[in-house]
């Protein structure tokens, strides 16, 4: 990925001043950013996002949904290649962790999952905010492999919107699954990312380890690995439904 300018500059501000780099000084951006600036999806409704936060919190949602409508979001596809390194391509990892994170919640739970998209096509951050939404899903969860100018950058984060009780709670069950194969933990952070924003549910973003670190990205390469990642989605996404 290309280091967005906001990002540059920053960087050479520090470099000047002597200050500390910013704590995402790590983190590369694309250019097409997940803080996209597309107006919000016509079926986005703040208040429906508000209701299906209650549902959760009043412990609510196995009663009015025992088999769950969950949306996974293979980050990037298509003309958008997402972050490169080692090799290997976002667009390609994500897509088959959320097939396989797919195949095994079908296989074992009783839920309806739907992928915004199941090929390497291009879909545009507004559409699968709407897809979501069509769909009346109860949560989200959107996958991504993260990348750093910095090649000894590597491990797992999860994000959730910034006030969303539920989507922090979706964002950790997910993070304490996923942890247990990477070195390093970088912890459950908030971020205003335009599909956590969008989405009228519970949602959260995972970045599962660094494209640009070889160890990491030797891990990723492994179909193996990548089963083993789409297994820990799906726990997580099991644990904050179900509660165990």
């Amino acid at each position: 990925m290309k280091v967005g300018k906001l990002l540059l500059t920053a960087l050479i501000c520090c470099s000047l001043t002597g200050m500390a780099a910013p704590a995402f000084a790590e983190k590369e951006i694309a250019d097409e950013p997940m803080w996209d600036s597309a107006p919000a999806p016509k079926n986005y409704s703040p208040e429906k996002k508000k209701a299906a936060e209650e549902m959760v919190i009043n412990q609510k949602s196995f009663t009015l949904a025992a088999n769950p409508i969950i949306v996974i979001d293979p980050g990037h596809g298509g003309d958008d290649p997402g972050a490169l390194g080692n090799g290997l391509k976002e667009k390609d990892l994500t897509l088959d962790i959320g097939l396989r994170s797919k195949n095994y919640i079908v296989a074992n739970y009783p839920a309806t999952v739907y992928m915004t998209r199941s090929s390497d096509t291009t879909v545009a951050l507004s559409t699968r905010a709407s897809y979501a939404n069509s769909k009346n899903a109860n949560f989200f969860v959107s996958m991504h492999i993260n990348a750093a100018s910095l090649s000894s950058a590597n491990g797992v984060e999860t994000y959730n919107y910034p006030g969303s009780t539920t989507g922090r709670r979706l964002a950790t069950e997910t993070y304490n699954q996923l942890r247990n194969s990477f070195s390093n933990d970088r912890g459950v952070k908030e971020a205003e990312f335009y599909v956590l924003k969008y989405t009228n549910m519970p949602a959260s973003l995972g970045e599962t380890g660094f494209i640009t670190n070889a160890s990491d990205a030797s891990q990723l390469a492994q179909s193996s690995f990548r089963q083993t990642l789409a297994t820990q989605y799906a726990t997580g996404m099991h644990r904050y439904w179900w509660g165990f």
